[in-house]
């Protein structure tokens, strides 16, 4: 007997012009069956979309190690935190407005644009010829990467069914996580032995295989919002909310970057964008509750119980960023220290596959929720208390901890925000955009806060040695070279000083990861249902 809702769908999506070569049925996420791929081609198309998720996530960190001889190159030591900030603004601030865009435009087109957005953008800083172009080439590259995200995340959601989608997830993760950790090695190696500027030309290969792959593989999908037609859903967007997002949030990053490094925290210019920032964020919610249905950040998901306590994954971008210098700081290379963090680098990425696998097997999500933030936490602290005296053994196991720890979590909260909305297809495009938004700021404000951390630290305890010429103490400040050309005696108190430095940020990963196991306890319990009913209970 046929089912009518089939018949139905079949009706609804004929009606708008999409015909599907056989006979439609919904997955569990409500999808009709012909956007589902499997086996080879849906293996293809993922690797296509992992090539891509990994250029957004070396272009985070692959500057952490070529920043100094960029700024050198250009003369622009001042302008180091905003080659590095640029990035992050435009993705951090248009996040949601894709996620609203997805909504009511065709996602495999959103995302080729993005795409080739984010290869423009790289190209402009491959050959920028000065610093303000190269910043600018930044920016556009971060607008690429915001749509380039939030698509991937969305297309993903539509073509997988929720079986397949904890594992497809958990590879995801795992790609995130070599990319990120790799990228401060790759950026040191083009440094020394190529060009700073190949730190921007291999996203163009890269970018040009996954734009063919996609464009000729993925198949072409309607937007889940039917309600409106033509120009009338373009002027619904809510571009206002987006000028308040993308204001706040600069308005926000921006003191954080300058305070303590290129401004003090009693700056009147400091304290008076903090305000402000405050000032537009109230706006933005005020905004957000007033435009209702049409918001790019809707109140409604943003307060959800299921929504802020899946967003725990904040802490690896700066966490990848930390790591190496306690290397580094012992006299180690780019490429050397990148080696001698491979223990954190396997063990997230083994634990992230793992329990994507279990989560698919068994439905549960909730405990890797709460109990690996902890064992993050505990990891944290036992690296706070790390001296140059330590036994590399001993850190080697920190590290593995701390891996798995976070390797756990990454990319689960995402499975528990878009199976809260199996139900409701058009809304997934923007809680996958309010998970990743939340991500993105939770990662952008980690490193502002921890690097000015690191240098309220290095400073006091720098100016704590005694003995030292203030030359001196001047030139380890600028680079972490500077060190051992010191004469041996000397360098002792100062390594210390910088480990002391970078082992007080991982006191901030502590309190950090031990909240985000608690806001775990916000997220129903129940199973994720494989069959596509989701308990709430």
């Amino acid at each position: 007997m046929d089912n009518p809702k089939e018949d139905i769908t079949l009706q609804t999506m004929q009606e708008s012009g999409v015909v599907f070569a056989e006979r439609s049925v919904e997955n569990d996420a409500g999808e009709p069956s012909s956007y589902l791929m499997n086996g080879r081609k849906l293996g293809v198309v993922c690797v296509a979309f992992m090539m891509s998720f990994a250029l957004i996530a070396l272009d985070q960190t692959i500057l952490s190690t070529a920043l100094a001889t960029i700024v050198s190159h250009f003369h622009a030591v001042s302008d180091l935190t905003w080659i590095a900030s640029a990035y992050f603004l435009p993705q951090a601030g248009l996040m949601l407005l894709f996620g609203r865009i997805l909504a009511i435009a065709p996602a495999k087109v959103v995302y080729l644009l993005a795409i080739f957005i984010f290869e423009i953008g790289s190209l402009f800083c491959a050959v920028a010829p000065s610093v303000n172009f190269l910043i600018f080439g930044r920016a556009v590259a971060g607008v690429g990467a915001a749509a380039l995200w939030v698509s991937i995340m969305a297309i993903i959601a539509r073509i997988t069914t929720m079986s397949q989608r904890p594992i497809v997830l958990g590879l995801f993760g795992g790609v995130f996580a070599v990319a990120s950790i790799a990228g401060p090695l790759i950026g040191g190696a083009f440094s020394d032995h190529v060009s700073w500027r190949w730190c921007f030309w291999i996203n163009l290969p890269c970018g040009g295989v996954a734009i063919a792959v996609v464009y000729f593989t993925l198949p072409s999908m309607s937007p889940p919002d039917f309600s409106d037609k033509g120009w009338r859903k373009w002027l619904q967007l809510d571009y206002i909310g987006a000028v308040l997002s993308v204001a706040a949030i600069t308005l926000l990053l921006i003191p954080l970057q300058w305070g303590g490094n290129v401004r003090s925290w009693n700056d009147p210019l400091v304290i008076g964008l903090l305000v402000a920032s405050v000032v537009l964020i109230c706006l933005f919610l005020v905004w957000e509750h007033k435009q209702g249905s049409n918001a790019i950040l809707p109140i409604s998901i943003l307060v959800d119980g299921n929504m802020p306590g899946a967003c725990i994954q904040t802490l690896f971008v700066y966490i990848a960023f930390i790591t190496p210098l306690l290397y580094q700081v012992e006299g180690h290379s780019a490429t050397s220290s990148g080696i001698s963090i491979l223990p954190f680098m396997i063990a997230g990425v083994l634990t992230s596959f793992i329990a994507g696998a279990t989560i698919t097997a068994t439905g549960h999500v909730w405990p890797f929720l709460v109990g690996p933030p902890l064992l993050a936490s505990v990891a944290a602290g036992l690296l706070f208390a790390v001296t140059p005296s330590t036994r590399a053994s001993a850190i080697i196991g920190y590290q593995i901890l701390l891996g798995i720890g976070l390797g756990a979590v990454t990319q689960n909260g995402l499975i528990v925000a878009q199976a809260q909305y199996h139900n409701k297809p058009e809304s997934v495009p923007q809680a996958t955009s309010v998970i990743t938004f939340i991500t993105l700021i939770g990662s952008s404000l980690g490193l502002a806060i921890s690097s000015a951390i690191f240098s309220s630290q290095l400073d006091k305890k720098l100016n704590a040695i005694n003995n030292i010429s203030s030359n001196s103490i001047q030139a380890v400040k600028i680079s972490i070279q500077a060190i051992f050309i010191l004469p041996k005696d000397q360098q002792t108190p100062i390594i210390a000083a910088y480990m002391a430095a970078v082992t007080s940020i991982f006191l901030m990963t502590v309190p950090s990861a031990a909240l985000a196991s608690i806001s775990a306890f916000l997220i129903s319990r129940g199973k994720i249902a494989i069959k596509g009913v989701v308990a709430t209970g």
